[in-house]
């Protein structure tokens, strides 16, 4: 009786976390966008800040934010001292510190901004995209899908915000991405929409003799430099400003797509797999790095999820490795191989014979 009502005190415990886990993720997004991270971070500050300190720099109330500041800590976002007869000081705890501070090249501040700009207004008219099984870009931000990049890239600092939201998460996936297959015998490659060309660096740090041009639309590529490695070494990474839709695709021996096919309805994926078919020679090779959700479509959660997030925001989905295997062999790719890795990014190679 007692294992009984352990466990269903178990499971209303978890549904109360799914009830009100949107609120952790707000807390984390108002810390971001009022810098409470970056500021605690900065050489001019004394790492250990009161509330009313803080307040004075952000321009907040005083109370606001030492509550803002002590769910920060419940969450182990901050440390925080407390002594006799002084005001409690706050300060970054490691984690914080390497991925939430701005000035950090491993940080996830740009993502959190864009989860909490975009995906949050997206999702809460999650409920419209069920019913109308179509994105809410238009309801949310008055903009279609067709005409959200250009958008997003209409001004300089604007495609530098959204490719830096990107970057945190890249730099983090593409360590393992560039490590689940051996690639050595690939000379020549091309990366898709890379974006910030965080996969790219990685590749070419993996593989000296490895020559890797990303292509992007013409604001991505303006504002490349503003993601290059710092730790001076140097890449055989080159930017190509084009439309993988419309422009014919560079000579390669290995192209990839790094979360880009989910963006895309099947038309436009037939589309895309079709030309680099063609332009791959025999011997050459398709990688592919998505959301994989396994063969049942029973998970992973951050797989599902995500797929949601997609339905809102985009014309596409995510795929299993099954759905992705037969695409690739429908259009005359065969040695299809599909790595679920367990991590944010699931990997798949095939080849052209």
């Amino acid at each position: 009786m007692n294992n009984q009502m352990n466990i269903t005190k178990n499971a209303v415990v978890g549904i109360f976390d799914l009830i009100s886990g949107f609120q952790k993720s707000k807390v984390l997004f108002t810390a971001c966008e009022f810098g409470v991270f970056d500021i605690l971070s900065s050489k001019y500050t004394k790492q250990q800040m009161t509330a009313e300190q803080l307040a004075e720099v952000m321009a907040t109330d005083t109370d606001a934010t030492e509550r803002l500041l002590d769910a920060c800590v419940s969450l182990g976002l901050l440390n925080k001292y407390v002594r006799d007869d002084e005001q409690a000081t706050y300060s970054n705890t490691k984690l914080s510190a390497e991925y939430l501070s701005a000035d950090k090249p491993t940080s996830l501040k740009g993502l959190a901004l864009f989860a909490n700009r975009t995906t949050w207004p997206l999702m809460t008219n999650l409920e419209h995209a069920v019913r109308e099984g179509k994105d809410q870009r238009r309801r949310t931000f008055g903009v279609n899908s067709e005409k959200l990049y250009e958008k997003v890239y209409a001004e300089e600092q604007k495609t530098i915000n959204f490719i830096g939201g990107m970057h945190g998460f890249a730099m983090l996936c593409a360590k393992s991405v560039a490590r689940v297959f051996d690639l050595s015998e690939f000379k020549r490659v091309c990366d898709f929409g890379g974006g910030s060309g965080a996969l790219a660096n990685e590749l070419s740090l993996i593989y000296p003799d490895m020559s890797i041009s990303v292509l992007d639309l013409p604001p991505v590529v303006k504002v490349s430099k503003h993601f290059k490695p710092k730790d001076g070494i140097e890449r055989n990474v080159d930017y190509i400003a084009g439309d993988f839709f419309k422009n014919d695709f560079p000579e390669a021996d290995l192209y990839v797509f790094s979360l880009i096919l989910h963006n895309w309805p099947e038309e436009k994926i037939h589309l895309l797999l079709e030309k680099t078919y063609k332009a791959v020679k025999p011997g050459g090779a398709i990688l592919i790095a998505e959301h994989l959700y396994n063969d049942e479509k029973s998970g992973p959660s951050h797989a599902a999820l995500r797929c949601m997030m997609m339905l809102a925001g985009t014309e596409g989905k995510e795929r299993s490795g099954r759905e992705y295997k037969q695409l690739l062999e429908l259009h005359g790719f065969t040695d299809v191989r599909v790595k679920m890795t367990g991590q944010s990014q699931d990997v798949i190679l095939a080849r052209r014979f």
